[in-house]
């Protein structure tokens, strides 16, 4: 059996250019032409087909305020459809046409209305899986020829005729009432105009979404996916504020936040250029959207759009787009997670968290590099565990190991952020301290040895290190050298007794990239 869409397209094929949109849109118009009808409290014939799925309490609302004034007719599935929700509350002026293979007849929701001043007519079709690329894409048409809508009428009226003869004949003996006699232009242009607009926001929040969706997915970069999301959901929706909230799994506490804040910087640029820097939001009552980011049926965050447009209430499409960007960023930080974790992996030591010896070997080309640039000093520590092989054969390796990640936990407390800690190998370990001179290397070096060795250590009881301590460039002219310098110093350490500090002072390059220079002898600190 054609649908209605179908007929309309076959028997007038010069009358109709079909649009594209989404379910929400041709919801969205279809409840237009109820509010058209509604709110002109016309005296007229709708036939509606649509599959009573949805908000039941709204949509009984609307059905109710429809058949008020006016005879209402509906297509629909019958109770054994998965998808339908609701049936329609009982009305004199209500017919429900239930027919158990509606959505093989009809693949997209329509409305027709009849009065005497007006006619209109809206159907559509699904466009089939893989010209889309998603099933709830819709070809769309609509009409206000009354001749075009009679067409659908008779068409319907079979339909009705089929499934319930008595209730035919009383539609056709009521139906001059509904003939139209002449044509409202007015409320022509009015759905004319609510449907442009509706396009043109469909438009810009599916372009939206596009965006976003590049945005996101061309980056692992957490920080910049949250930024780019709330961004653009904010612009999109001229929103007041939208935040993404990111839960950390293992505490329940927030990750990160992420705020787009455009009242902010209005009301900043306002109170800079009036010299009023009163706050009247207080006055608002914004209206909140919060969608979860779930995961794997996990939720791992929350979206928030808020507005404080007086009576403001979000569309359908808009909460679609919500949702939308929600499932994208489900995607796209579960993919940043997963290479900030492999990242980690490949950069740090398994046993003590710190940096391992590759990646430190890059921060120290890097570091360097920056000191030549910037005309400044970086400075090196090289620690070694003492009398490890000592600890392994007493204690066994378990201690051993718990000793090497009280000496990490202790570096990491001592040092700058800004200070870069690694395990060297072995029972060494290094720290680079960027835009430090020997002096304060030297400071630091003490402070980390006496706090290494004054905190006892479970099960094995105090441990110690050797720290020797070289600064580039006042001691080394490469990278290659300042580690030597440091491993040279760090044995001096060790000969002297260990749980000591050492350097050695050698003459200062006044040019980094000179290979002449004359040896000195070494010095002790």
């Amino acid at each position: 059996m054609y649908s209605i869409y179908n007929v309309l397209t076959s028997q007038h094929p010069d009358e109709f250019v079909p649009v594209r949109c989404n379910e929400q849109t041709v919801t969205r118009l279809i409840s237009y032409f109820e509010d058209v009808v509604a709110e002109q409290k016309l005296d007229a014939l709708v036939l509606e087909g649509r599959c009573l799925d949805g908000d039941s309490n709204r949509a009984n609302e609307r059905a109710l305020n429809l058949v008020d004034s006016s005879k209402l007719y509906i297509f629909s599935c019958d109770s054994t459809c998965n998808t339908r929700t609701w049936t329609p509350v009982a009305s004199p002026n209500l017919t429900l046409l239930e027919e158990r293979d509606f959505h093989s007849i009809e693949s997209g929701p329509f409305v027709l209305v009849m009065d005497p001043s007006f006619a209109a007519l809206l159907a559509s079709n699904v466009v089939p899986d893989g010209e889309s690329g998603h099933l709830k894409t819709y070809e769309m048409i609509w009409t206000f020829d009354s001749n075009i809508v009679f067409t659908a009428l008779e068409y319907l009226m079979a339909r009705i005729g089929a499934q319930r003869p008595t209730e035919l004949l009383k539609l056709e003996s009521t139906l001059s009432k509904f003939t139209p006699r002449g044509s409202s232009l007015q409320m022509a242009l009015a759905f004319t105009i609510k449907l442009t607009l509706l396009m043109q926001r469909q438009n810009e929040l599916e372009m939206a979404t596009s965006r976003i969706s590049s945005q996101i997915s061309s980056t692992l970069e957490l920080d910049q996916i949250l930024r780019t999301a709330v961004t653009e959901v904010g612009r999109a929706l001229k929103a007041r504020r939208a935040a993404v909230v990111l839960w950390d799994g293992a505490t329940g506490k927030p990750e990160s936040i992420e705020v787009y804040d455009r009242a902010a910087a209005q009301e900043l640029q306002e109170s800079n250029s009036t010299g009023d820097d009163t706050d009247d939001t207080n006055d608002s009552h914004p209206g909140s959207l919060q969608v979860p980011i779930t995961y794997r049926q996990s939720v791992i965050g929350e979206l928030h759009v808020e507005d404080d447009t007086p009576g403001r209430n979000w569309e359908p499409e808009e909460m679609l787009m919500v949702g939308t960007v929600s499932d994208q960023l489900a995607v796209a930080i579960s993919h940043a997670r997963l290479f900030k974790r492999i990242q980690t992996q490949a950069m740090t030591d398994e046993l003590t968290g710190l940096y391992n010896h590759r990646h430190f070997q890059e921060q120290l080309d890097r570091e360097t590099k920056l000191a030549d640039r910037n005309n400044t000093q970086v400075s090196l520590i090289l620690l070694d565990l003492d009398r490890l092989k000592r600890i392994n054969d007493t204690h066994g390796h378990r201690s051993g190991d718990a000793a090497l990640r009280h000496v990490a936990k202790t570096m990491q407390q001592t040092v700058r952020d800004s200070d870069i800690s690694a395990r060297y190998g072995g029972e060494e370990f290094v720290i680079i301290l960027p835009q430090c001179g020997g002096e304060d290397a030297l400071q630091v070096a003490e402070r980390l040895r006496e706090a290494i060795a004054s905190t006892p250590v479970p099960m094995i009881g105090q441990v110690t290190a050797s720290i020797g301590v070289a600064t580039y460039p006042a001691m080394a002219k490469n990278k290659e050298e300042l580690l030597e310098m440091a491993d040279r110093a760090m044995y001096l350490a060790k000969a002297a007794g260990r749980n000591r500090v050492r350097t050695l002072m050698h003459r200062t390059y006044t040019n980094v990239n000179s290979s002449k220079a004359l040896a000195e002898p070494e010095m002790v600190k």
